[in-house]
């Protein structure tokens, strides 16, 4: 189970500086929430229940410091604080490490190694803590999912209203306002090489800024495209162009300011149901693709039609069984059949460039491993894979959808048993950081995007049990843990692993230890007597 990190100070840039020094899921570490005060903060911790803390001793509301001291005084285990100072709070030191603070760090002196090092002194004190050992994740976080869904809806790929009411609710995705737009953004740094680390930063930032106006959700695309998902009020739709504008605008001039990156940014029509966000976000690509300005910002608009000349819609089934199955041979020969239907129908060339772009988009996301497959496919041009935006016919755009399709077919082939072992490893690790949760086949299958009998038939060939023994047996392993830590009881257990009853967890635990829960705790006493 991951290590939860709180992130709290009231300056943007350090936060966003905070968020992006380390490459914290190798770390086995999730942010899960930053503040920008001490109120925020202590409304995060009351929500989240975090493991660690990483806080300003001075901000607004309340210190850094009044908030550890009142933490430490809550019932429950307190979280680990790491504390960051200015020279002149010095004073507050000593009182901070008196209330057990892991560490402190001067903001003006912190690197990347300071930081690592002071956070690695506070796992191992959680490892501890816990008794037991967190491990690193890949990207089995719940950002990574969020983002394949997001690219999944864009795209037409989630087939059914409960399907996509399922998913979002399961990842804490609330579609709870009237009105829904997509803002399609284009990243552009001085020097057109790729750079993650500006990428990554030019990301937080960019959710940071947002955060101060509107219930937004940011998706990655690829390392020079990013999708925003608006949430608005009906107030705020009424008044769409002018709010788009102002807020894009002020967020262009921050990030530009502070990464010398140049954003430019289509919104699409807003739409009143969520799930209609990919015509939102259709018609944004569309407007970007069609617009030779260099405006910064474009608003489509509502009475203007953005209706599609060519869809996706007759290869969705295909291309999702293709991607679901990591099926190079069928993958390839869907996209052949979509180049030869974007030259066969004369599809104008901005219309290629979008739909190839479409299934550039699914592939980095839906793909293990997306970028490096893609970019193994064009390792000698200029632009690389991204030479697609550069297409001046639609020959050009089907030309580099089969030479897409064909190294697909090529690399998928090659590596499919290792592709499909590590989504069943993405898989057991997600089930290992939600054992406090009620976890079904059906709910897991919808989360990965694949249908229930393939998932099931692929996690019992690759990890040599059925998926229910799976978290059965990881459920009870747990369950052994917290009884040995002696501080809850049988019941508690049972509810903290997500049981329905401690009648039905003792069932389940003698089935596979042979023995009952109290049995267990007395051969426990036993052992320590």
């Amino acid at each position: 189970m991951a290590i939860k990190l709180i992130i709290a100070d009231d300056e943007p840039l350090v936060l966003v500086g905070l968020q992006s020094m380390l490459s914290w899921a190798e770390l086995g570490i999730e942010i899960v929430a930053t503040a920008h005060n001490g109120g925020e903060l202590e409304e995060a911790i009351a929500r989240e229940h975090p493991d660690l803390v990483i806080t300003d001793i001075k901000m607004p509301i309340k210190s850094g410091l009044e908030v550890l001291k009142e933490s430490t005084l809550a019932p429950g285990r307190c979280p680990l604080f790491i504390l960051l100072t200015s020279y002149e709070e010095f004073s507050y030191v000593k009182e901070a490490l008196s209330h057990q603070a892991v560490d402190y760090l001067v903001k003006l002196e912190l690197t990347e190694q300071t930081l690592k090092e002071s956070v690695l002194k506070a796992i191992a004190l959680l490892e501890e803590r816990h008794g037991r050992l967190h491990e690193p994740q890949e990207r089995s976080t719940m950002m990574g999912f969020r983002d394949k869904f997001f690219v999944r809806h864009f795209n037409g790929l989630i087939d059914s209203r409960q399907a996509f009411e399922m998913q979002s609710q399961e990842l804490s995705i609330a579609f709870d306002e009237s009105w829904y737009a997509v803002c399609y953004l284009q990243i552009t740094p001085k020097s057109e090489q790729t750079d993650v680390s500006l990428y990554t930063g030019t990301l937080e930032m960019l959710k940071e800024t947002l955060s101060r106006y509107l219930t937004s959700y940011v998706t990655s695309l690829d390392l020079h495209h990013l999708a925003v998902t608006l949430c608005l009020s009906d107030q705020q739709a009424s008044h769409y162009g002018s709010i788009i504008r102002t807020v894009m605008s002020r967020t262009i001039e921050v990030i530009y300011n502070y990464f010398s990156v140049d954003l430019r940014c289509s919104a699409g029509i807003p739409v009143d149901d969520p799930f209609r966000i990919s015509e939102s976000f259709l018609s944004a690509r569309q407007l970007l693709a069609s617009q030779s300005t260099e405006e910064r910002i474009l608003i489509a608009e509502r009475q203007q039609s953005y209706c599609q000349t060519f869809t996706l819609e007759p290869f969705k089934g295909r291309l999702t069984r293709a991607f679901e199955e990591l099926d190079g041979k069928e993958l390839a020969h869907v996209i052949e059949d979509i180049a030869f239907q974007l030259e066969a129908q004369s599809i104008g060339v901005l219309h290629a460039i979008e739909v190839a772009s479409n299934i550039l988009y699914l592939a980095l996301t839906l793909l293990p491993d997306g970028q490096a497959i893609i970019s193994a496919a064009f390792p000698e041009e200029e632009g690389g894979y991204r030479q697609i935006y550069t297409s001046m016919s639609t020959e050009q755009c089907s030309a580099y959808l089969r030479r897409l399709g064909s190294s697909l077919e090529e690399q998928l082939q090659s590596r499919t048993q290792d592709y499909r072992a590590k989504i069943v490893a993405n898989i057991q690790q997600y089930i290992k950081e939600n054992l406090d949760h009620k976890l079904n086949l059906k709910e897991v299958a919808l989360l990965f995007g694949f249908s229930q009998n393939y998932l099931s038939s692929m996690f019992s060939r690759y990890s040599g049990s059925s998926f229910v023994e799976y978290i059965t047996e990881m459920k009870v392993a747990a369950a052994k843990e917290l009884l040995a830590q002696g501080d809850l009881k049988i019941y508690e257990v049972a509810d903290r692993l997500g049981f329905e009853n401690s009648f039905y967890f003792s069932k389940v635990f003698k089935k596979v230890e042979g023995i009952s829960p109290s049995q267990y705790l007395q051969h426990l006493q036993r052992r320590h007597t």
